[in-house]
């Protein structure tokens, strides 16, 4: 009897110890989507979930999707204006994930490693949001003017972010902000300075004239 109270003792703290060992709290800020049967039957096995989850059944993982505001950063590229124009952007743009779309963002971008919060944002923005922030300032470019450019930057730059507000949010995100860091040709930085050095010099002669 002895034995048998020990081994069961033994059991049931071993089964304790795998139940804790194997139960998942879904951190402050992500949210938690659960996947179940491996994901064999699609979106229907995923779903969002709280607090502590119990993963020890096969098939069974638990991913977590931060839900706080982040950053993007791409490489700069060169744009053409629709008279072929050269201009240099360099965007910057800050994003979330939509709070109650964690299921289709672990759905879709399963392949970009969401298994790993700490690196799964950073692997959809170089796969997919990357490529959509300089896809929309490479095409909306082109129906303007090199000059046209130059005198509406303020309109550009909204239609660029209006656009992008709802292709990101086609893709599970909010865009809060996008700055293009666009720089215009060499030939008219040229002309814009030395428009600046004659107004300039045009001051002192008239100040000096006055005097």
């Amino acid at each position: 009897k002895e034995k048998m109270r020990k081994l069961s003792y033994f059991l049931m703290l071993s089964v304790s110890i795998l139940t804790l060992v194997s139960c998942s709290r879904v951190e402050p800020n992500y949210e938690g989507v659960l996947m179940e049967n491996y994901g064999r039957n699609g979106k229907s096995d995923f779903k969002v979930v709280t607090g502590k989850q119990n993963t020890m059944w096969a098939g069974v993982q638990l991913y977590q999707v931060p839900m706080f505001e982040t950053s993007g950063d791409c490489d700069g590229v060169k744009i053409n204006a629709k008279d072929a124009g050269k201009f240099y952007v360099d965007p910057v743009y800050q994003y979330q994930p939509i709070r109650g779309k964690g299921v289709e963002i672990v759905f879709n971008y399963k392949h970009f490693g969401v298994a790993e919060p700490e690196v799964m944002m950073d692997n959809i923005e170089k796969g997919i949001l990357n490529r959509i922030v300089v896809n929309a300032y490479r095409e909306e470019a082109r129906n303007y003017s090199t000059d046209s450019l130059m005198n509406n930057l303020n309109a550009f730059e909204s239609k660029v972010q209006e656009r992008l507000r709802e292709e990101f949010a086609n893709k599970f995100f909010e865009l809060k902000e996008v700055t293009s860091g666009l720089t215009p040709p060499e030939s008219m930085e040229k002309a814009i300075e030395a428009r600046n050095n004659a107004i300039q010099e045009a001051n002192r002669v008239k100040n000096e004239l006055e005097v």
